[in-house]
């Protein structure tokens, strides 16, 4: 009976063990989990950019449209000119993987503003 109550511990103890274990291999797969989601985040755009070179005249719809599709990821959903404080700007809406967010470009400077 010795034999088998030793090996009856034997066995608990490496249930506790694989217990354990598997307890803090749920904590790194959270903690990569947190890691990856936080590195994509920064690997977002800023809220704004410098403006680039404008033609005097301004920039056109397709121009601001070539900058925008070349800085954020997503389909353009809509498109209008706006008047915001006073400046004239692009208002694009795009729509990330059902993420939907607003670009403003405007169109003087060129400037970048993501709401």
């Amino acid at each position: 009976m010795k034999a088998s109550g030793s090996l009856s511990s034997i066995v608990q103890s490496a249930a506790g063990m694989w217990s354990r274990a598997m307890r803090g291999s749920r904590i790194l797969l959270i903690l990569i989990l947190a890691a990856f989601c936080c590195s994509s985040l920064s690997a977002q755009p800023p809220a704004e950019e410098e403006a680039l070179e404008v033609p005097a005249e301004g920039l056109s719809q397709r121009q601001a449209l070539e900058r925008v599709r070349a800085r954020f990821p997503g389909n353009i959903i809509s498109v209008n000119e706006v008047n915001h404080d006073g400046r004239i700007r692009f208002r694009f809406r795009i729509d990330n993987e059902g993420n939907i967010y607003t670009v403003y470009v405007d169109r003087a400077t060129g400037a970048i503003t993501r709401e």
